[in-house]
């Protein structure tokens, strides 16, 4: 097989030391990469009762097939740990060049385990890897720390950094790479800082062997042109070029698509008009940002000039804009920025923040806390001083009420207790997205039966045939066959749903950006570039096979870290509590509890949610 090294970096942080595995092709031909390669690794070496802070516990940072080809969206690369938001096994992706530089260095994958005495980098100069003292880094935010790392080094250099967020364990800690790019949501900063590992410096300039280098070039030259106008034919504030995925808050009101008040509300048009688009390009003087070969450009570098929240860096995304702004009705769109890149620095998830954040000023509003909790703060709804002060205070791990918010909502609200368990908007430990179960039912059903990270909007987005059209007519998904009031059936979810989830995962361990997807991309661009960097020759039949082998391996480790079937009907009760104006007024998922059932057994799976030993068998997994 092409386009692999059949080689993954081993670091044991304990000993300092590290070692080159050799794996065979029959492991990347049922896996891929990327992610499927990370849960594989999870599998061998992660038993049952390894916890998220255990030396035993290993980070995977995995990189994919596609890596190394200038082609739009192959910038992309994932990592895994044993979560410790949801103390299972969980995945997430980053963009920048982190994941090329690693593919160019000779490793498919890097597998850290173990503890560090004391503070560490590591420096991977194609095979030369260096064990660096990082105490003079320990106690630095994440930028600060990127910056430290790459005294001494050169400039081509791509590193990844945690912030004091990892270092204090907090449970949505995140992994940040190039200042722009994170992988957050499931804490896997938090192991890296339960690790003493404060950041990696990598570098390779190795040629990678292609099954049919013409025809990989020829894909990129057509794909990137045909993707660039595409988003260029697009009136300018539609284009993902000018603002990214922060335009959705246009695109998602119309659809009562918006997380507003805790979830509370149907509508928020002050908040509407203070995040569309050219409010956000003109107050935040975006401009684009793009991640390496991206034609789509969707990140942004922005810019506030004077008064307190004045930065220049990393503009904010759609879930930062709606998880600390409309979630908390706060309309300020510079304290918003200011606060996500607040969080960014620390190296926290802002959608877990700020659902964390949305749930104590509920609980304010409710008189469950008050100023003696609040630190003195006025944790009123919309307001941007208090909300800014509690993300940093959050980061600091100051005692008391943001300490607690470190742990998660569903560990606040256990603990503070006085019925707030009823607006702790989190899954199994995890805080779900800003992506509305009413404005399409199967939002919720991929809250509830996610495998990958939880409640992770991003790792089954089953939403986006609605949102963004998304369709894969090579899985029977054709152009004209969801209709707009099918997001609120039932009939085709749980099959919709399972193919989504495995096309993410194809999408994730083939390691290419899903936003390519959602601007024009299609599977068949995919499966003609995976076959003609690696040679495996496969079919759409095989795709989706590999796609739901990765899926069933996932929720195989689910089991193996604690999972039980009533996990996956323990959803916020304001899941069915319908809201009373706007575009999904009086809709609730009501019915989810059987569409659970439902895509158990679509899956193939037992009434237990448990795959059957006929399906393992029929994925190849029984030997795994």
């Amino acid at each position: 097989m092409k386009s692999i090294w059949n080689r993954v970096l081993k670091i044991d942080l304990s000993r300092g030391a590290f070692e080159v595995e050799k794996l065979p092709d029959d492991i990347y031909e049922k896996f891929l990469g990327g992610a499927g390669l990370a849960a594989y690794y999870l599998w061998r070496e992660c038993p049952a009762g390894t916890t998220a802070f255990s030396p035993e516990n290993r980070l995977v940072l995995a990189a994919g097939p596609m890596q190394g080809i200038k082609q739009t969206g192959a910038s992309k690369w994932s990592a895994a740990a044993i979560s410790p938001s949801i103390n299972m096994n969980a995945d997430s992706a980053a963009t920048a060049s982190f994941g090329i530089e690693m593919k160019h260095a000779g490793w498919d994958a890097i597998v850290i385990s173990g503890r560090a005495p004391q503070p560490v980098s590591l420096a991977v100069d194609n095979d030369r890897v260096e064990f660096h003292d990082a105490k003079h880094l320990w106690g630095k935010n994440a930028y600060a720390a990127e910056d430290g790392l790459k005294e001494g080094l050169q400039d081509d250099y791509s590193c990844l950094t945690i912030g004091k967020a990892g270092e204090s364990l907090i449970r949505f800690a995140n992994i940040q790479t190039g200042k722009k790019s994170f992988l957050g949501r499931c804490g896997l900063g938090a192991v890296m800082g339960s690790k003493r590992l404060k950041g990696i410096a990598i570098r390779g300039s190795k040629q990678i062997s292609l099954y049919d280098s013409a025809e990989v070039d020829r894909l990129n030259r057509e794909i990137n042109r045909r993707l660039y106008l595409l988003d260029a034919e697009k009136p300018e504030l539609l284009r993902a070029s000018v603002a990214g995925t922060a335009r959705a808050t246009e695109r998602f009101a119309p659809q009562g698509n918006l997380p507003i008040k805790n979830f509370q509300l149907g509508t928020f048009p002050e908040g509407v008009e203070a995040f569309r688009t050219a409010n956000y390009v003109r107050e935040l003087n975006a401009k684009p940002w793009p991640c390496k070969y991206c034609v789509i450009r969707c990140h942004n570098r922005c810019e506030i000039k004077e008064g307190p929240y004045a930065y220049k860096g990393k503009g904010p995304e759609y879930e930062s804009l709606a998880m600390m702004g409309h979630n908390t009705l706060i309309t300020d769109i510079r304290a918003v920025a200011y606060a996500g890149e607040l969080a960014d620095e620390y190296g926290m998830d802002t959608i877990s923040i700020g659902s964390a954040i949305a749930w104590a000023m509920e609980s304010f509003d409710r008189g469950v806390i008050d100023r003696s909790d609040t630190y003195g703060l006025d944790l009123a709804w919309g307001n941007a001083e208090a909300m800014v002060e509690m993300v940093r205070k959050i980061g600091e791990r100051t005692e008391g009420l943001a300490y607690l918010l470190g742990e998660g909502v569903k560990t606040a609200s256990e603990t503070i207790g006085r019925g707030s368990e009823a607006w702790a908007m989190q899954m199994k430990g995890q805080e779900i997205a800003a992506h509305n179960f009413r404005a399409q039912y199967v939002s919720a059903l991929n809250y509830c039966t996610g495998v990958a990270s939880g409640p992770s909007h991003e790792r089954a987005n089953t939403q986006h045939l609605w949102v963004n059209k998304l369709r894969m007519p090579e899985w029977g998904v054709e152009l004209d066959e969801v209709g707009n009031d099918e997001r609120w059936s039932w009939e085709k979810a749980a099959i919709r749903h399972a193919k989504v989830h495995d096309y993410s995962n194809v999408i994730n361990s083939a390691c290419h950006c899903k936003f390519m997807e959602y601007n024009g991309y299609t599977m068949t661009d995919l499966l003609a570039t995976i076959n003609a960097c690696t040679g495996l020759g496969w079919s759409h039949e095989d795709l989706r096979r590999c796609g739901e082998r990765i899926t069933n391996l996932q929720k195989l480790l689910n089991i193996r870290y604690g999972w039980k079937k009533e996990d996956d009907f323990r959803y916020p009760k304001r899941f069915l509590e319908p809201v009373e104006d706007g575009p999904a007024a009086g809709k609730a998922p009501l019915g989810l509890d059987e569409a659970i059932l439902d895509y158990y057994r679509e899956r193939g799976w037992g009434e237990d949610g448990i795959p059957t030993l006929e399906k393992l068998r029929e994925l190849d997994l029984t030997a795994t």
